[in-house]
């Protein structure tokens, strides 16, 4: 399976997406699962061979064996993936110990050469791990097949003319590595290279680019990338700053009303990125489906003021918001990692909560502070990260992941976010894999986690592709910008 721009996957070896429709997926009595594959014909190793199940189950076991460790790459939920089947040369059967609903996107189940490695595996798991295979000898199952690596350096791939899908259109493609940003952009400003794919240049420095390119038929695109720039909240009232503060809903919705969501999408990416209202992006496959359902917090300081007033937080003789029981005054800081336009970034927050009466303060951590995770989990105030929006409706905000010290603070849930109802929802969208049982979910969960504001969507990340004028094809996938190569050629 292959991740398309749209944020869906479609089948690439196999010739259809298992389903339940179609038998291919199926949840048995006792809670296990089983999802079956049906190989596409004719599809070869760049060597010749054909490829097959048995390539398949091959892969398989060598991920089960704990001696190999992680020479196979891969995602996903391997754990649960209990055992597999081969019944005949073009089917392909997980069994998985449990329901999981992400199945179809095949993650973990990469396919490698038997004929090739098997000998190897054989003679030892070392023999298996240092093979060139893994490096200079790859061969796969793509429109264009290794013939030279230099390591650091580049790769160069040629036509492979026995592609399953046809004849591929460019002749070859050579990958060169380039580490410094600012080398990458002069290749290309020299037409020393087509093409330049996410992450090499940031955002800022891409639009300089295209700046420089007006006119010229040279094109530089930005993609949501499927992250989500968001205020990661503080729930838990041992640890969170002013108390009475974020840990009330009333609260949290003032505040999300007080920030300025477009200025702010405006400053980082020049308008590039699109506003979020939800963990939803535009391009995700169920946006479309739960739009109408997805409550609005739009940039509107009056009825942040309202709503303050009704959580008893109101503005003293100096301005400042003082909570009319405790006499605290709202005093809050922002945390955030390093990163261009930072200072730009917090001040638009800034302005709003200032606007409202909040005393704002802020920590650019350093990166060993960053990545510290019982900081992140015992922080005051809010937290601006990057999390995946599909996290949002997997397992990122369900209680059972709050991150503590009992799990040695390593929880996906680091806002200590507790929400029965919530729980209830993503319980329910564990287990159901029908896409269409799933959309009552999806907008169950909308309703719930944005009216208590669990967390603060900001906007949808973009990432930028530079490309020369008559390059067709290039465009991003998730975080990936080479599924659809087969797709890619050069103009006239």
């Amino acid at each position: 399976m292959r991740q398309t721009e749209t944020g869906s996957y479609a089948p690439q070896l196999a010739f259809e997406r298992p389903s339940v429709e179609n038998g291919a997926w199926r949840v048995n009595p006792d809670g296990s699962m089983d999802v079956t594959w049906k190989l596409r014909l004719n599809v070869r190793w760049h060597d010749g061979m054909p490829f097959t199940s048995e390539d398949m189950l091959f892969m398989f076991n060598l991920r089960k064996d704990p001696s190999v460790g992680s020479t196979p790459s891969g995602g996903g939920r391997p754990d649960l993936m209990e055992s597999a089947t081969a019944p005949d040369p073009l089917t392909f059967v997980v069994h998985w110990s449990q329901v999981y609903v992400r199945a179809e996107e095949a993650a973990g189940l990469e396919p490698l050469p038997r004929h090739l490695l098997k000998p190897l595996y054989r003679s030892g798991v070392e023999s298996l791990v240092l093979s060139p295979y893994f490096r200079t000898d790859f061969i796969g199952l793509g429109p264009y097949r290794l013939v030279r690596w230099e390591q650091g350096s580049y790769i160069e791939f040629t036509r492979f003319d026995a592609y399953y899908q046809g004849r591929p259109p460019l002749d070859s493609v050579v990958v060169r590595f380039v580490s410094d940003p600012n080398a990458m952009v002069a290749s290309i400003l020299a037409e020393a290279v087509d093409v330049i794919l996410p992450t090499g240049v940031e955002l800022e420095a891409a639009l300089e680019v295209k700046r420089r390119w007006e006119g010229t038929g040279n094109e530089v695109n930005a993609y949501p990338d499927g992250g989500l720039e968001q205020l990661e909240l503080q729930h838990r009232p041992e640890y969170a700053r002013p108390r009475g503060g974020f840990t009330a809903r009333t609260v949290r919705q003032a505040f999300y009303h007080a920030i300025d969501r477009p200025t702010l999408a405006e400053a980082m990416t020049q308008g590039l990125a699109p506003v979020a209202d939800s963990w939803y992006a535009p391009n995700d496959p169920v946006r479309k489906d739960v739009e109408a359902y997805i409550p609005l917090f739009p940039y509107d300081l009056a009825r942040a003021q309202q709503l303050l007033e009704q959580a008893s937080w109101t503005r003293g003789s100096d301005g400042a918001l003082i909570h009319r029981m405790t006499g605290e005054r709202f005093e809050i800081e922002i945390q955030a990692r390093q990163l261009t336009g930072i200072d730009k970034y917090l001040n638009v927050i800034a302005d709003g909560w200032k606007t409202i009466g909040a005393q704002v303060g802020f920590e650019i951590l350093a990166p060993a502070l960053a990545s510290d995770r019982e900081h992140g989990a015992t922080r005051p105030g809010p937290l601006i990260t990057n999390p995946s929006g599909a996290n949002f409706y997997d397992r990122r905000l369900h209680s059972l992941y709050i991150t503590s010290a009992a799990n040695r603070w390593s929880g996906s849930n680091r806002g200590g976010y507790n929400n029965p109802r919530v729980d209830a929802i993503l319980d329910r969208l564990a287990v159901t894999i029908d896409p269409r049982e799933r959309i009552p979910l999806h907008r169950d969960l909308l309703q719930e986690q944005m009216i208590d504001i669990a967390v603060m969507p900001l906007f949808s990340t973009v990432v930028p592709i530079l490309k020369l004028k008559g390059i067709k094809g290039p465009a991003l996938a998730g975080r990936n910008g080479t599924p659809n190569i087969f797709e890619w050629d050069r103009g006239s």
